[in-house]
C-alpha cells in the first residue's frame, strides 16, 4: 500500500499467498516482509484440541518486484504452536506469537 498525504492508502501490489495472513512485520535488516499465518482458518473458528489450527510464518522478499520470493520460515501442524499471528527477527533470531497458544523462539 501507498500511504498518501492524508492518510488514505492505494494498492501497489498483491501477492497470493494461499494462506489466511494475520500480520505483517518488516525486517529492518534485510526489508523482507514476514507474514504470520494461518493454514486453515476454520480450525481456528471451530477448535478442537484433538486436531489444533496451525501456524505458518512466510518471508517475502524483493515484494514490489516482478518476481517477489516467498519461503516459509515456519510450518506446524498445531503439534508445536497454534495460529500464529506474527513474526519478528532480530540476528537471525524469530519470535512468533499467537492468537491464544503460547509464543515461540528459534534460530534462523
Amino acid at each position: 500500500m501507498k500511504k498518501h498525504d492524508n492518510w488514505d492508502l492505494t494498492p501497489v501490489k498483491v501477492i497470493q499467498l494461499g494462506t489466511l495472513v494475520d500480520n505483517l512485520t518488516v525486517d529492518p535488516a534485510t526489508g523482507d516482509i514476514l507474514a504470520g499465518c494461518h493454514p486453515n482458518p476454520m480450525k481456528l473458528l471451530i477448535y478442537n484440541p484433538e486436531d489444533p489450527p496451525g501456524s505458518e510464518v512466510l518471508r517475502i522478499q524483493d515484494s514490489l518486484s516482478d518476481k517477489p520470493r516467498v519461503s516459509t520460515l515456519y510450518a506446524n501442524n498445531g503439534s508445536v504452536l497454534q495460529g500464529s499471528t506474527v513474526a519478528s527477527v532480530y540476528h537471525k533470531r524469530m519470535l512468533i506469537g499467537t492468537i491464544f497458544h503460547k509464543a515461540l523462539y528459534c534460530d534462523l
